[in-house]
Parts: structure tokens; C-alpha cells; sequence
């Protein structure tokens, strides 16, 4: 009787999930149109008039790609691999300081498959299963959790912070006349662009507090706990909030790694910065300076963290086209330059296919082996 009246709800489950999964791609591709778009508005005149907007965009894209220094693009591709190392040496440095030992090799692949999972979710949110995949070291979750937990903490504050000085250094060096001798739709990407990044600045504020709470604050957790438990919400936590009570003991040891952490995160934000210098020189960008790049890029990422679509796709892709506009970048080469951006690092984290495969068989087989044996039901 009780197995009868549970089945129902699976395939309405599926079906919303289906649902919502489809109404993404819809999203997501409606987006990419618009951007396409976008570009194709702002492309040179003379550059296949007869075509419509969008295929415009779309050629103009291709012809770009094509022309595109390989030297500096492979530099770039060089300092996204350099912060992933370092990303799984602050990763590594977190752990070692809560007694938890992993190899360097590993840790990298999972770091890989973290960061494939956030290309993917929404608000890069898909970074916290990172913990899953460092299973096959036998790192507990808890403590792969109070790691992530932790670094993301500092990583949200540091953004904030650079955000906070893009938007400084954009009103000091970007000229009034600039703002009037833009065409109408420049304007109308830099004002969307800013606007989005400012919510962007204000969600990764808003996360870095609450992970701050559940890093300092034992009491935080217990009160997060008590509402997290609640019948509603439960639905939408799953098991992560079985966790909670683990944290709360790891979670000092990850507050000793906090000077590490930050030492390793403005290293990885130096190299962002030098990747996409290096990018902009690859497309023939030469008058944005590489101080600009360093100031700009938490500010445009920030746009990756707004919880509607995957890694925020398109919305960021917008951000940047306004930030660069700014800076004097042609509209259309800046969404060429947005685009490849995130192609390189979809590239290169496919580098963490192998291992999300791995992890994802053996939760399966866990699951199998402690499956208990079904009992033959005794005929009435």
C-alpha cells in the first residue's frame, strides 16, 4: 500500500525537473540569440551588410576566431592550467591543516571536475560537489565541505573587494564624453552591464557572510540547522544538511589556513588577470592596460554568481561587453572576447570528465552494495 502510493511522485518529479531543465536551454539559447545579436549590430558596416543581424554576429564571431594570435591565446590557456594548480594547492593546504592527506594529481582532476560541474549550474553553485570528487582519497565530506566552504569564503570577499575597486577605476579613467559619444545600444549594454554587476557584487557579498558565519560562528550553524530543517526547506537541502553538525568540528581547522587561503587566492587573481590580458592581445585588443584586466575581471565574474542560469551565461557575456565598451573596445570585439573567454575555460575543464565519470560510478556501486537484499513477500 505505502510503496503504491509513493510511486506517483517520481514521475512528477521527473517531469518538473524535465520542465525545468528545458525551460534553462530555452533561456540559455534565446540569450546566446540575443548576444549573437548584439555583436552582429555592432560589427563594421562594411563587414556583410546584406546578412541579417544575427548571422552577422555569427560570421563575424568565426572570422575573429580564425584571425586569432595563437601565441598569446595559448598564454592564456597557460595561466587558466597555472590557477587551477594553484587552486588545488590552497585546496590541498586547506585539508592538510585538518589531518586530511591527498596527492597532487588527484586533487587536480577533482579540482577539474568542480569546476566543469559550476560551468553548468546556476551561481556556480555545481563548485560544491567538489567533495564528491575527492571520495576516491577517502577525504570525509565534512571536511571536504568546511574546505570548500571556506575557501569560497575568502574567494566571495576578495571578488567583492576587486568589484568594489573596478567600479572605482572605471569612474576615475573612463572619460564623461565617453559615456556621450557612445550609440544608443553601447549605452544600453554598459548600463545593464554595470547594473548586473552590482547585483552580481552584492550576491557574492551577501554568500561571503553567511560562509563567514558558518566558518567563525558554531552558533550559526545551529541556527541554520534549526531553519534548514525545516519540512520545506529540507526538500530543497537534500542530505548536505546531514553535514552540518561535522562542520561545525572541522570548520576551525579550516579558519588556520585563512592567511594560505588568501595568499593563494590573490595569486590566482593575478593569473586571471594575466589571462585575460593575454586573451585581449590574442584578439587585438591593445588599448585596455594590464591593470585594467587585474581590476575588471572580479568584477564581470561576479555576473557568474546570479543564481538563474548555468554560471550565469549570456548575462555575463553582456557585463563584459559593457565593462570593455567602457575602456574603448568596439562592442563587437568585446563580445568576441566574452565568448572565447568562456570557451577556453569550458576547454580546458573538460580536463575533469574522467574524474566526475569515476565518482559517479562509484556512488552507484555504493549504493549497490549497501542496497539491502529485497525479502520474497510471503503469499496470503
Amino acid at each position: 500500500m505505502l510503496n503504491s502510493q509513493a510511486t506517483p511522485q517520481k514521475p512528477k518529479k521527473s517531469i518538473n525537473r524535465i520542465l525545468k531543465i528545458t525551460l534553462q536551454v530555452i533561456a540559455i539559447a534565446v540569450i546566446i540569440a540575443a548576444l549573437l545579436w548584439y555583436i552582429g549590430t555592432t560589427v563594421p558596416a562594411d563587414f556583410k551588410p546584406e546578412e541579417p543581424s544575427i548571422i552577422r554576429g555569427i560570421d563575424f564571431l568565426f572570422t575573429t576566431a580564425l584571425t586569432i594570435n595563437i601565441g598569446y591565446f595559448l598564454l592564456a590557456f597557460l595561466m587558466y592550467f597555472g590557477i587551477n594548480v594553484f587552486f588545488t594547492i590552497r585546496l590541498r593546504r586547506v585539508l592538510a591543516k585538518d589531518g586530511v592527506k591527498t596527492t597532487f594529481g588527484k586533487s587536480l582532476l577533482a579540482q577539474y571536475a568542480g569546476m566543469l560541474t559550476s560551468d553548468f549550474t546556476p551561481g556556480r553553485s555545481g563548485y560544491i560537489l567538489t567533495p564528491i570528487y575527492l571520495r576516491d582519497q577517502n577525504v570525509p565530506t565534512s571536511k571536504g565541505l568546511s574546505s570548500i566552504l571556506g575557501i569560497q569564503t575568502i574567494e566571495f570577499l576578495v571578488k567583492v573587494a576587486g568589484g568594489i575597486g573596478a567600479v572605482a577605476y572605471l569612474v576615475y579613467m573612463v572619460p564623461m564624453t565617453t559615456w556621450s559619444e557612445m550609440f544608443p545600444q553601447e549605452i544600453v549594454g554598459v548600463n545593464i552591464g554595470i547594473i548586473v554587476a552590482g547585483l552580481g557584487i552584492g550576491l557574492m557579498l551577501i554568500g561571503a557572510i553567511v560562509l563567514a558565519a558558518f566558518t567563525w560562528s558554531k552558533r550559526a550553524i545551529t541556527v541554520f540547522d534549526r531553519i534548514a530543517n525545516w519540512r520545506f526547506i529540507k526538500r530543497f537541502t537534500g542530505g548536505l544538511i546531514g553535514k552540518l553538525e561535522e562542520y561545525k568540528e572541522s570548520a576551525h581547522s579550516t579558519q588556520r589556513a585563512i592567511p594560505e587561503i588568501f595568499a593563494l587566492t590573490m595569486v590566482c587573481w593575478a593569473l586571471k588577470g594575466l589571462e585575460w590580458y593575454f586573451l585581449g592581445l590574442a584578439l587585438g585588443i591593445t588599448n585596455v592596460p594590464l591593470i585594467a584586466y587585474f581590476l575588471i575581471h572580479p568584477l564581470v565574474t561576479a555576473l557568474a554568481f546570479i543564481p538563474i542560469l548555468p554560471a550565469g551565461i549570456g548575462i555575463q557575456e553582456f557585463g563584459i561587453i559593457g565593462i570593455l565598451g567602457l575602456l574603448g573596445v568596439p562592442i563587437a570585439t568585446a563580445g568576441v572576447f566574452a565568448i572565447i573567454a568562456r570557451f577556453l575555460l569550458i576547454l580546458q575543464d573538460l580536463i575533469g570528465v574522467p574524474q566526475i565519470v569515476k565518482s559517479t560510478s562509484l556512488i552507484f556501486s555504493r549504493k549497490k552494495t549497501q542496497e539491502p537484499p529485497i525479502t520474497p513477500s510471503t503469499p496470503t
